[in-house]
């Protein structure tokens, strides 16, 4: 059977073509449309010319994932067993006996506290290079709210190379001279709970950082 053809006029018509698409919104008071923002990286390659590569003392390159760090540990974590159950590794960890400068120790409790010390004054510890991010994020859930991470230099005394690193540790938090006087610490107390110390507890003693000798004197 022939097919069907329909003659031209009873043919649906061609649809029209889309519509191009409506222009960006502007706004009404400034009808500029916004500029993009140039890259930091392209401008500084271009203010740096064509030849930078030869010139350029500072060549802009991206950021490096990190790596292995070393930290000094002065307290519990120089016990391997303990540090290894805070790692959760398998292997034993690999202590360097250290000693790291211009510090003290004191006691926070039954814990030793790093604090800063006189000109020359030395602490004695152990190096460990932590190997990941993971791991210094074990370290600081581990020593709490109660340390901080400080960056420190880093003396090996076992005569191996490297001999000295640029590292970190985990220095007491609070008020140092509040701790080694053994009064009460406002300021650990405040980074501990998240808040200020209400003023309705606040007593010559547990003041604002500095005031305390002062109110002692005026008390006299």
């Amino acid at each position: 059977m022939a097919n069907e053809m329909h003659p031209p006029g009873n043919r649906p018509p061609t649809p029209p073509p889309l519509p191009p698409p409506p222009p960006p919104p502007q706004n009404s008071h400034n009808p500029k449309p916004r500029a993009e923002k140039p890259s930091a990286y392209l401008a500084s390659l271009e203010a740096a010319g064509p030849d930078f590569m030869e010139t350029a003392v500072d060549v802009p390159m991206p950021d490096k994932p990190s790596g292995p760090i070393w930290y000094f540990f002065y307290g519990t974590l120089t016990k391997p067993e303990i540090l290894k159950h805070v790692l959760d590794i398998e292997e034993e960890p690999s202590l360097r006996p250290a000693t790291i400068v211009g510090y003290s120790l004191s006691s926070w409790g039954q814990y030793p506290a790093l604090i800063d010390g006189d000109t020359g004054e030395k602490v004695s510890g152990y190096g460990y290079e932590v190997q990941s991010i993971e791991h210094e994020y074990k370290l600081a859930r581990y020593e709490t709210n109660a340390y901080k991470l400080h960056p420190c230099k880093i003396q090996f005394d076992d005569g191996k190379e490297p001999l000295e690193v640029y590292g970190n540790t985990f220095m007491y938090a609070g008020d140092s001279e509040a701790l080694k006087a053994g009064r009460f610490d406002r300021v650990l107390w405040e980074i501990q709970m998240g808040m200020r110390l209400p003023d309705a507890w606040r007593t010559p003693w547990t003041g604002l950082h500095g005031d305390d000798e002062a109110s002692r004197d005026s008390a006299d």
